[in-house]
């Protein structure tokens, strides 16, 4: 198979990365961090094939990829040999340049810029080797972004892109319950502490981003609070960069205040008094330093302020809540079913009644997982053939352990 021949030359290429020789001769000429580079890439590629080998073999859209991979592996297989070539060539170059006469300016001045001078040479090899870097990093995104199901691409959505507080609720299925106990958790006015903080648990694309913004924008929390924020947090928990977000949702405009001191500042006096709601969407970020230098600059509220902590990671709403975390449930297959029947079928779509039923049993495979379903759904919308939603219920995909599965929909 293709994978096979690519995975079998790409080894050769990083065995022939391994080289003593190979070693010697770009410390020779000085592109030891651009082979060093270009090691790294190919050993990520390596990885990535090995997935792809082993979960996707069949995908169409994978097959292209593989021919990408397989050109850029053959030129940088080319370009080894030809850095080791002209590296073992280049002590007969130098010696032919020392029998050239000092005093000669015309025969320096043709050989500096002929393409034999080691230095121009050295130069080339060092934008070739970067050149298929560059590809390298290239494909490994592509792969990264393309999450194949029936040989279509389902979704590009990793659960960390940017969020905001906007909702429909009526687009919103299976969620009433942990709307309610939220809720409670917010109106509730026995403090332990001056700001509580409430972490909302759960797996990607379970929908703890949903219940959170459910909960904002409901009346009587608009009514209970002073004041609303919403921020993003995701990967990125520098604390100057969430205070500057944090005090840009207070006020509604922008701040290009540069110094911590006065961010925070500004923030204490914009929360003073007020009894706040804030909401901290999808922290990953397991410091304590971090979130406990990030708290005492939003010390100053009213009583009753609150926070509410979304994550995939237990440890993180150990850290961050002073409430036992609210870990959210998977969805029923019925509301599953309701989030695809609105993506697939949408838009006055006929239903025709054997695709219901493929779409029923494609619906048990999301594991109650609503983005997962809404994602599924969106790829069914375009495909009107019976076969073509056989082939999704019947994928490979299906065989692999459920986090993976997960991962590849979202």
């Amino acid at each position: 198979m293709a994978e096979a021949v690519v995975s079998g030359f790409l080894q050769l290429v990083i065995e022939k990365l391994a080289s003593p020789i190979l070693e010697q001769c770009e410390l020779l000429w000085g592109v030891h961090k651009e082979m060093e580079n270009l090691r790294s890439k190919l050993s990520t590629i390596q990885a990535v094939l090995e997935d792809a080998e082993e979960q996707l073999v069949k995908s169409k859209a994978l097959q292209n990829w593989l021919g990408k991979l397989k050109d850029v592996v053959y030129d940088a297989d080319d370009i080894l040999d030809e850095f080791t070539n002209e590296a073992e060539a280049e002590p007969k170059v130098e010696a032919k340049r020392r029998k050239v006469e000092i005093g000669d300016c015309i025969t320096k001045a043709c050989n500096f810029f002929s393409s034999s001078n080691p230095l121009v040479s050295r130069s080339n090899m060092a934008d070739k080797i970067k050149e298929i870097e560059q590809r390298l990093e290239a494909i490994a995104e592509e792969r990264s972004k393309f999450h194949l199901i029936g040989g279509e691409r389902v979704s590009d959505i990793r659960g960390r892109e940017p969020t905001d507080s906007f909702v429909i609720e009526s687009d919103v299925y299976g969620r009433e319950e942990d709307k309610r106990r939220v809720m409670e958790l917010l109106i509730n006015e026995d403090y332990i502490e001056d700001v509580m903080v409430i972490p909302i648990v759960g797996m990607g694309g379970l929908g703890k981003t949903t219940v959170a913004q459910l909960a904002y924008n409901d009346v009587r929390v608009k009514r209970h609070f002073d004041l609303r924020m919403w921020v993003c947090v995701s990967d990125d928990f520098d604390v100057w960069r969430l205070t500057k977000a944090i005090l840009e949702s207070a006020t509604d405009s922008k701040c290009d205040l540069l110094d911590v001191d006065l961010l925070q500042r500004r923030l204490r006096e914009k929360l003073s008094g007020k009894k706040f709601l804030l909401v901290l969407d999808d922290v990953w970020d397991e410091n304590p330093e971090k979130w406990y230098r990030l708290k005492q600059f939003l010390r100053g509220g009213a009583r009753g302020s609150k926070i509410i902590v979304t994550t995939r990671i237990e440890k993180v709403a150990l850290i961050m809540g002073t409430l036992p975390p609210h870990h959210l449930r998977r969805l029923s297959d019925n509301d599953c079913w309701s989030l695809f029947k609105q993506q697939a079928f949408g838009h006055g779509r006929q239903e025709h009644p054997n695709l219901i039923i493929l779409g029923k049993e494609i619906v048990k495979k999301c594991g109650g997982v609503p983005l997962a379903a809404k994602a599924l759904g969106s790829l069914m919308h375009f495909k009107t053939e019976e076969r073509e939603w056989l082939a999704v219920k019947e994928s490979d995909i299906w065989n692999l352990p459920e986090e993976e599965i997960i991962f590849y929909l979202l």
